[in-house]
């Protein structure tokens, strides 16, 4: 098994015409979450402009980023499969270790959003991951948050959710140590049905 291989720029925009040349339809950077190799992939469409290259290039990540690598990925990235898990700070502090989760995630959709709206369309699906007992704390606000400020973006409410890893060994993650219930994603659904989103194509 192979589990990666380490590329520069040049190898990686090599690998997106071959790809194409196959009958890709984009080229797909996710991970992980690609932030960490974002000056590789840059360096990598740069070489795909200067051999005319032209094939759709997605960020699939989890949006938790600087601004100023959003202002770069906005010149060239043309569709945008970002995560939005949390609806507070305290939640993703305690669940992700993050700080500053809602502030910096939501001006990134807001940023993508606004930045791919042609002719009525949004070139962006947001997933959202739907937690055990986490309804009122963050779907419920997220997709509010959506609703409000990127109305035209497809959304994936995920009911996915299982608990792995650290979650069934810490007593700090109980409450999320269990599947989201039926009853839970109904709630769910029916929400973003009552705000007119439009999840139905892709959840």
């Amino acid at each position: 098994m192979i589990d990666g291989v380490e590329v520069d720029g040049e190898k990686l925009a090599s690998l997106a015409r071959h790809l194409k040349r196959e009958g890709a339809r984009n080229i797909n950077y996710v991970g992980g979450d690609p932030t960490p190799s974002a000056h590789v992939i840059l360096e990598a469409i740069r070489n795909l402009a200067r051999t005319e290259t032209n094939i759709t290039q997605l960020w699939n990540s989890n949006f938790y980023c600087s601004k100023e690598l959003m202002n770069l990925l906005l010149d060239v990235m043309d569709f945008w499969l970002p995560d939005f898990k949390y609806g507070t700070d305290e939640c993703a502090e305690r669940l992700s270790k993050v700080k500053r989760y809602f502030e910096v995630v939501s001006r990134n959709h807001k940023l993508a959003h606004d930045e791919t709206v042609v002719e009525g369309n949004s070139g962006m699906i947001i997933r959202h991951l739907v937690m055990p007992g986490h309804l009122d704390c963050c779907t419920k606000p997220i997709l509010d948050w959506i609703a409000e400020n990127t109305p035209l973006a497809l959304v994936n409410v995920m009911s996915q959710y299982h608990p792995d890893h650290l979650v069934p060994k810490n007593p700090e993650y109980k409450d999320i140590n269990r599947r989201v219930t039926a009853k839970e994603m109904k709630e769910a659904y029916e929400y973003a049905d009552k705000l007119g989103l439009l999840w139905r194509p892709v959840s």
